[in-house]
């Protein structure tokens, strides 16, 4: 795991993106995007909502590719909890599979669980260091 200063917007379209997400789906069938960086994504690309609304009630709160490399990452069960450390472990090794699968190289992503999520910066590198590779680029805002 790497960790480079930038917005993750800025990589929409040139590399995969990751966007830390949660596990609720509105009556409506879209998903709840949160207040952090899966909100953001969203009011970029609306169509995000929809298609990981669909997503999570066909197959659950996992890693999905969603579309132009944008790759959903939970981190918590429902929008209404704070970061489950376990969840964020559980994603890390399924990003990891879908990056081996997909063949790519360099992968965006922010601080999985931190900000919003109220999980310590600390805490979080800790359980990811042992398995994201370099492949994997951290994040932080500018």
């Amino acid at each position: 795991m790497r960790f480079e200063t930038g917005n993750l917007l800025d990589y929409v379209g040139k590399a995969p993106v990751v966007i830390t997400t949660n596990g609720t789906v509105r009556k409506n069938g879209k998903a709840n995007l949160g207040s952090g960086n899966a909100k953001e994504m969203g009011e970029a690309h609306p169509w995000i909502e929809t298609k990981l609304g669909w997503l999570l009630d066909q197959f659950g709160n996992h890693v999905h590719y969603l579309d132009e490399n944008i790759i959903s990452f939970p981190v918590e069960h429902s929008w209404q909890e704070y970061a489950d450390i376990d969840l964020v472990r559980r994603s890390a090794i399924e990003l990891v599979m879908l990056a081996d699968q997909s063949g790519w190289t360099d992968i965006y992503m922010p601080l999985p669980g931190c900000g919003k999520g109220g999980l310590r910066p600390s805490d979080v590198i800790a359980v990811l260091a042992p398995i994201l590779d370099t492949r994997f680029i951290v994040l932080n805002k500018e």
